[in-house]
């Protein structure tokens, strides 16, 4: 009789463990039936231009969206694969176009159903204008334009730079706000424009007392690059340069000729207890006061 038992026990032990598999069934029945229950999986792929005597593998990234009763819920995986090449250090910038613009698409899927963008609110003509997404005030944007700075920097130099400063227009003063750089292919002019709203929103919050309340119709000024010492003596032969705004480039602006990746901008950080760097200029951009002579 211990045989018939035993084969007795096994089945119910069997029978009890299919139980959760038949509950998840059921569940997706029902979802399928009442709740319009819709799988899509989306693969997105971004490439773009290599040199050819780089060696890489590309990345890309896949999604699964997930639509039950007419709300969407989304995750988001990407996979990058390391790029290995033996070219010179302007191609270290270049290929890091490929992640650059797929996090860029990742990030335009995750903000489909917020608000809409808001406007920039810039003078005149720049207030009709929405502000480029990637040149939001906010700690990513600012993260990604500070690691291009900084790649920029270590493979073209100090000459690939240029300081700015933030003006009220109402005033003879200019804050120093940070640093731009950029690739050769760029112009100085396109790379402060391209990253204005970003570098404005920055010079406002830094300067919250003297800047915040012009913020929008502020102005951008550039010197040569670590030219800060000069500024502070009235070394004549430094000349700030006022900066344009986008909208205001002959040839039709700069966010669509100029990639985030190809212009960086480190922005200035006050320590606890400092004050800030400062001068007083003309509107010509050349200092108001007399030159500082040492002694």
């Amino acid at each position: 009789m211990n045989e018939p038992m035993n084969e007795h026990r096994f089945m119910k032990q069997t029978m009890f463990d299919l139980q959760p598999l038949r509950f998840l069934l059921l569940i997706f029945v029902w979802l399928l039936c009442v709740n319009n229950f819709q799988l899509k999986v989306v693969h997105a792929f971004t490439t773009a231009a290599i040199p050819t005597n780089t060696k890489t593998k590309t990345s890309g990234s896949s999604r699964i969206s997930l639509v039950v009763g007419g709300r969407d819920v989304r995750y988001t995986g990407t996979i990058n694969h390391k790029l290995n090449h033996k070219a010179s250090s302007w191609d270290d910038i270049e290929v890091d176009i490929v992640k650059e613009e797929q996090e860029e698409e990742d990030d335009d899927v995750e903000s489909s159903n917020s608000a809409k963008t808001p406007t920039w609110k810039g003078p005149a003509a720049a207030a009709a204008a929405v502000m480029p997404k990637d040149m939001k005030y906010n700690e990513y944007n600012l993260m990604r334009q500070n690691k291009h700075f900084i790649a920029i920097r270590a493979a073209g130099g100090s000459e690939m730079t240029n300081d700015i400063y933030a003006r009220d227009p109402d005033t003879d003063v200019f804050w120093f706000v940070g640093k731009v750089a950029r690739i050769s292919d760029v112009s100085l002019e396109k790379a402060v424009a391209r990253q204005y709203p970003l570098i404005e929103e920055h010079s406002a919050r830094l300067r919250p007392l003297e800047l915040f309340d012009k913020n929008g119709l502020l102005e951008l000024w550039s010197a040569p690059g670590d030219s800060e010492l000069d500024v502070a003596y009235n070394r004549p032969h430094v000349i700030f340069v006022k900066m344009p705004r986008a909208h205001e480039l002959e040839e039709g602006g700069a966010e669509g000729s100029v990639r985030n990746v190809e212009v960086g901008f480190q922005g200035e950080i006050y320590e606890s207890g400092e004050e800030g760097f400062r001068t007083q200029r003309k509107q010509d951009g050349s200092p108001l006061k007399p030159e500082i002579q040492q002694s």
